[in-house]
């Protein structure tokens, strides 16, 4: 699915600065630096979607609709969406550029994703199935879907991506590069999960090392939100109202079919869902580790800046110019 790169992939670094497609250019010698800072580009996204957030909250207690738990639902799910959306967009206008990584000529690794992450999950129940920690009970016909569809689906894969992809991943490679990138964002992205009804600490270390690295390095690799919106939302999709586990602690395990899971926690996950099962843990950190591979292979890997600053001095110095690196 991921074969070698061609030259003009995004994902390619750019002799110029030594950054992929996906980073504002910078110029040199440096103009409006204060553009390009880490904190900047992370406070600007902040208030931009805190102020959303806030307008959106307002205007559905002003105008409310049906009763107040169908309220409270479809108005936090407006909330998240809107404002991770706003605050991207107003991130964009910041960093003076096009999202290369929302480009609608590379929607088709949204199809890729939800391949993957359908498949990912299924192997997962096989495997649990296989050593008799997984049972199906029955069917239920009358599971309503569409809050799942609309909070575990469609508002984690779009907002979440976004927060913690398409920005903290983006802009702190820019810093520390892509190895810290990843570590910091899979951090973050672990910690998050705690503030769920079900969360554990095993729980936020499982959702960062399979789900923040296993996303952040297939970002590296394709450099598209699309791959990773789509790997997220199928795979929240088929874990929940597919085969009935709870989603990262949420403190429901419902779905389509009515699932027995038995054995240790370690090994179904308990309460917080199969993210917290070991053999999710082991497959999932895997397939990560080797898209990580892959980045490394391909030359992908962006360097910290303060080493990207060094080459770019050096490359000057070999050429006879005096360039002084953003």
């Amino acid at each position: 699915m991921i074969p070698t790169l061609p030259p003009d992939h995004p994902s390619r670094l750019r002799p110029s600065d030594l950054m992929p497609d996906d980073q504002p250019f910078k110029p040199v010698p440096p103009v409006h630096r204060w553009r390009f800072s880490f904190w900047v580009r992370l406070l600007v996204f902040i208030a931009a979607a805190g102020v959303t957030a806030v307008g959106l909250a307002l205007l559905g207690l002003i105008r409310p609709v049906g009763d107040l738990v169908a309220r409270n639902y479809w108005l936090i799910s407006l909330v998240e969406l809107g404002a991770a959306v706003v605050g991207y967009a107003v991130l964009l206008l910041v960093e003076k550029r096009r999202p290369v990584e929302l480009s609608p000529r590379r929607w088709g690794g949204l199809g890729w994703g939800l391949l993957l992450g359908a498949g990912l999950c299924a192997l997962v129940i096989g495997l649990l199935a296989v050593v008799g920690s997984y049972r199906v009970a029955g069917v239920d016909a009358g599971y309503q879907v569409v809050p799942a569809l609309v909070t575990a689906g469609f508002v984690a894969a779009i907002a979440e991506e976004i927060a913690f992809r398409g920005v903290l991943f983006r802009i702190g490679e820019d810093v520390f590069g892509t190895w810290g990138a990843v570590a910091l964002s899979a951090t973050v992205f672990g910690l998050a999960h705690l503030s769920n009804p079900d969360a554990t600490l095993w729980g936020a270390v499982a959702i960062a090392l399979e789900a923040g690295v296993l996303f952040a390095a297939l970002y590296a690799v394709t450099r598209s939100l699309w791959w990773t919106m789509g790997l997220h939302f199928a795979w929240n999709m088929m874990q929940g109202p597919v085969f009935g586990s709870a989603v990262s602690g949420s403190g429901r395990a419902s779905g389509w079919l009515r699932a027995e899971f038995t054995g240790p926690d370690w090994l179904t996950g308990g309460p917080f869902g199969i993210e917290a099962s070991v053999l999710t843990v082991v497959l999932l950190t895997a397939v990560g580790v080797w898209l990580l591979r892959v980045v490394h292979r391909e030359r992908l890997a962006v360097s910290p800046v303060w080493v990207r600053r060094r080459r770019l001095r050096e490359a000057a110095g070999l050429a006879g110019g005096v360039v002084e690196p953003s």
